[in-house]
């Protein structure tokens, strides 16, 4: 089904990319419109900020977005270094492309008056004055920036040859042994917190997925969907091993036994009864932990898989379009 809005907003020359975004610029700010859930959307705006520029401006735009006085301003969600999200909600009694023009012509006067200008460096190679725009999805340049269209396409063939590579001489026993590393320092850290600092915190559990695909790509394992596989599988292990040097440990301190004496006891009865009515909410706990953890992570693993890197690389180069500033 067609995004309703979507094809209003072709009357100012936005550029639907799928049923979720569309992509254009206002008043020379490069603009990426994103659906969030039923009528709200994120807008994207392409700016350039130091980081003491920052932190004061998300305040000072949400001040003037509440002195305008309207109940249908939204507010400004996000302010990063390349970009910042002006969050609304289209009215349901209002035509969206006024209430779309309303807004824009809102938001970036708004930023004019506070010195901000478009974005004018290339959001690959920095530089400055570039001629094209493209959609980007990285997480530090997501949405429509501008760049040198020569950078999108080396860039492209650079990430094509990558995954050509891999494919050809990637390895998934060499993934296995680094994602099988990679976890059991995800398990270590997790493990001296919940130990020693008696917290248990998801980032990171995010960690033992993240670490885990890092090993899998540090030795050349084929980054297809198999590493998913492999990675979240690990992720599941990671419970009981996690639990199980927990128990080692906590036994360790409160006994004054060797650390070897403690794993050998409770590796022969990690399954009995008893001991499993103990840590059996436990690792129901760990388990949400690691769920949250894997979900969480799901966009640096995901976003590592060839097809991922491949389909990011063509949407670049399926929407770059001139850069209005340089014509």
């Amino acid at each position: 089904m067609e995004n309703e809005i979507f094809a209003v907003l072709a009357r100012y020359q936005f550029t639907p990319v799928n049923q979720n975004i569309c992509v254009g610029t206002w008043k020379n700010y490069a603009v990426a419109l994103r659906r969030q859930g039923g009528s709200v959307y994120c807008c994207y705006l392409a700016v350039r900020l130091e980081k003491e520029r920052r932190s004061g401006l998300k305040k000072e735009l949400n001040s003037a977005i509440k002195q305008s006085g309207s109940k249908k301003a939204g507010s400004v969600t996000q302010v990063s270094a390349n970009f910042l999200i002006y969050t609304f909600t289209f009215p349901k009694q209002e035509d969206p492309a006024v209430f779309f023009s309303d807004r824009m012509n809102f938001i970036t006067d708004a930023l004019r008056n506070a010195g901000v200008a478009p974005a004018d460096t290339c959001a690959v190679t920095g530089a400055s004055g570039p001629d094209s725009l493209c959609l980007i999805s990285s997480p530090s340049h997501f949405g429509y920036q501008p760049v040198f269209a020569t950078a999108v396409r080396q860039n492209d063939a650079e990430v094509q040859a990558r995954a050509e590579e891999n494919e050809t001489n990637g390895s998934y026993l060499g993934g296995i042994i680094g994602a099988l590393l990679g976890t059991l320092l995800g398990i270590g850290i997790n493990l001296l917190t919940i130990v020693f600092l008696k917290r248990i915190y998801v980032v990171l559990f995010a960690l033992i997925p993240i670490a885990a695909m890092f090993g899998y790509k540090l030795l050349r394992g084929k980054t297809n969907w198999f590493a998913i596989v492999v990675v979240f599988t690990l992720s599941l292990i990671a419970i009981p091993v996690l639990e199980l040097l927990s128990l080692a440990l906590s036994f360790v301190r409160e006994f004054d036994l060797p650390f070897g004496e403690s794993l050998s006891y409770f590796a022969k009865h990690f399954f009995d009864g008893e001991i499993l009515k103990e840590t059996g909410p436990e690792m129901l706990k760990f388990l949400l932990f690691t769920a949250l953890g894997l979900f969480a992570s799901w966009s640096y693993v995901h976003n590592s898989l060839n097809s991922s890197q491949l389909a990011g690389a063509k949407l670049q180069l399926d929407t770059m379009r001139p850069n209005p500033n340089r014509q």
